[in-house]
């Protein structure tokens, strides 16, 4: 050890190295068994070049004797302190204290004393309380590296951690969740994804439509009627929150939309009723803090409901039905002709394996929410997954913005308990303590395991619904359903048009130079002035009718076109078209397209890109 000297109003402290004054050289105090508190001097002796800062354990009798010379109060934190020759620095000033010492870059930090008190102090304490808990702790204080002992005032000192010190095993399932929640920002948290998320659960009502006879009982009567209850006490009010801020009543008719004007009240309505609800519930506890069986319900709420959704999504993509592989209609179609989310949908349906690549990403993410050992790595799953998909849809604007960021955050949500834990571990490089996976609840072991068993029909059956609607729609409309033979693209070689019913012809740019159908849902028609529109296409084969009509309108019209098949690659339609009385003869075209001929290869010499 080295010889001490005293400096003037602080510690004993050991004569540095260096040349820089005794007075002048700061003592760190920290919790000789905490993790962090180890990569934190694990920091401080790597960026120290200067050897400025010496070392004691909070646990030594080095730093009683340091604290008791420099008249700290007897109160002082049990995490971090820092004694220099301005004053005893504890909380979150010895932080700053650490972050001055360093010099620049780190000084540069200094700027968190901008940050008021009432909220920098409040959140250290935060911290520090739950440091084990998130982050872990030794059995022994850190043995100082290789050539360091003389920084070190305890080096001598064996401690061990007592009896007394050790953290309680049990949990106490009254106690809040140490994150705050017992505020109302917390407390909104909890309320908030709960009034987002009606009328789930009982939309899971859904799964008994899979067994034989219940789809057209009494049963499906009364779950439409219960599901509905949601809408009729909401559309009301949405209704008049759009004629109080808009002067208009939104539309709560069916589009595809999910961010129409009422979808955006909806929320405005929900967000209005989860802040009543937690100011309430505040007003009313604020003397006890939230339990963890309360926030346990909460997030096993949000996890059944994420899977349930990332599994619907997910199985659409795994079949791939939700980006329908392009047809003559988008082949035919220009990039000039197409919508940024028709581009996006063109995109997802050219490749079927990348498709169903996104899917068992989200399936993936499903199936491990499901699970409380594995809910932490679903989240993340998720939350990279929506991630990414509230991004395709905010720079393609899908209009599902409304949705994907919502699952997104509830995915974050989930997640959020662990971001200490998971940036000890990521960023810190400390080991980190084990999270307690148990329920919040006590129940005897048969009623455990009724629930367990209860736990395996629901993921069967979530499982099951979603395959087996996905089957049946491959065998009716997806890949697997059988091709219609007017399937192809069409030149016309001839077009006739009489007056409309308004009385004005067609024009002559109007008129069609060739067609792309592609049964059983959509088409495109090019134009003589070079357009090309895709249209919704609905065909009757028994009474040789084929409508097609613009895509924002769901029902085809009263009056489609006949069709006629003048022989194996030509036909005939005839009839009202928008309005207008058209005769047009279309004949096949012989030959595939470059995408259809290109196929995959192993081995490109050259990028093939046309």
């Amino acid at each position: 050890m080295q010889p001490t000297v005293r400096a003037e109003g602080g510690p004993s402290l050991p004569e540095p190295s260096s040349g820089t004054p005794p007075a002048a050289r700061p003592l760190l105090l920290f919790d000789g068994v905490c993790n962090l508190c180890d990569a934190l001097v694990r920091f401080v002796i790597d960026h120290d070049g200067e050897e400025r800062f010496r070392f004691a354990a909070l646990q030594s009798d080095a730093a009683r004797r340091a604290l008791e010379e420099a008249g700290a109060p007897e109160e002082a934190p049990d995490s971090l302190i820092v004694i220099d020759d301005r004053k005893v620095h504890a909380g979150a000033d010895a932080l700053v204290a650490v972050v001055r010492g360093l010099g620049l870059p780190w000084s540069l930090l200094v700027a968190a004393l901008l940050i008021p008190r009432f909220v920098r102090d409040p959140a250290y304490a935060w911290l520090a309380r739950n440091r084990y808990r998130w982050f872990g702790r030794q059995t022994a204080c850190r043995v100082p590296p290789a050539g360091l002992s003389d920084r070190f005032l305890d080096v001598d000192e064996p401690i061990r951690v007592t009896q007394r010190d050790e953290p309680s095993r049990e949990v106490n399932h009254e106690q809040g969740s140490g994150l705050g929640l017992s505020t109302i920002p917390g407390r909104f948290l909890l309320v908030y994804p709960a009034v987002f998320m009606l009328p789930f659960p009982l939309t899971l009502l859904h799964l008994f439509d899979h067994v034989p006879g219940v789809a057209d009982s009494f049963l499906a009567s009364a779950r439409a009627w219960l599901l509905g209850l949601h809408g009729q006490a909401t559309e009301p009010i949405v209704g008049w929150l759009g004629r109080l801020l808009t002067g208009e009543t939104p539309s709560f008719e069916f589009t595809g939309s999910g961010d129409g004007l009422a979808s955006y009240l909806g929320v405005l309505l929900d967000l209005i009723i989860a802040g009543v609800i937690a100011t309430a519930w505040w007003l009313w506890r604020r003397a006890t803090p939230i339990s963890m069986r309360t926030a346990d319900a909460c997030r096993l709420l949000v996890r059944y409901y994420l899977a349930w959704l990332m599994l619907s999504y997910g199985l659409s993509k795994v079949f791939p039905l939700q980006f329908s592989e392009m047809g003559p209609d988008r082949m035919m179609q220009t990039h000039g002709d197409s919508s940024p989310m028709g581009l996006l949908w063109t995109f997802m349906g050219a490749s079927m394996g990348y498709q169903m690549f996104a899917g068992a990403a989200e399936v993936l993410g499903a199936l491990l929410l499901l699970f409380r050992r594995t809910a932490l790595l679903g989240a993340l799953v998720v939350a990279a997954v929506m991630a990414n998909v509230f991004a395709m849809n905010m720079f393609f604007d899908v209009p599902v913005k409304l949705y994907s960021f919502h699952y997104l955050l509830l995915a974050l949500l989930l997640a959020l308990p662990d971001v200490p834990r998971l940036v000890g571990f990521f960023v810190a490089n400390v080991p980190v303590a084990a999270r307690d996976h148990r329920p919040f609840w006590h129940a005897s072991p048969q009623w455990c395991r009724s629930l367990g068993i209860a736990k395996v029909v629901l993921v069967t059956a979530l499982l099951w619904a979603n395959i087996d609607s996905r089957l049946d729609r491959m065998r009716t409309w997806g890949p697997w359903a059988e091709k219609s033979d007017l399937r192809g693209t069409y030149r016309a070689e001839s077009f006739e048009s009489a007056e409309s019913e308004s009385g004005t012809p067609v024009a002559p740019e109007a008129a069609w130079l060739r067609v792309g159908l592609n049964p059983p849902r959509s088409a495109a028609v090019q134009f003589a002035d070079g357009r090309t529109r895709r249209l919704r296409l609905a065909l009757d084969e028994e009474a040789s009718t084929l409508a097609l009509f613009d895509r924002s309108v769901l029902e085809p019209p009263s009056d489609p076109l006949q069709l006629e098949r003048l022989d194996d690659a030509s036909i005939r339609l005839s009839g009202v078209f928008e309005g207008a009385v058209i005769d047009v003869t279309l004949r096949r075209e012989e030959g595939e397209s470059l995408y259809e001929s290109r196929g995959f290869r192993w081995i490109n010499e050259v990028p093939f890109n046309r």
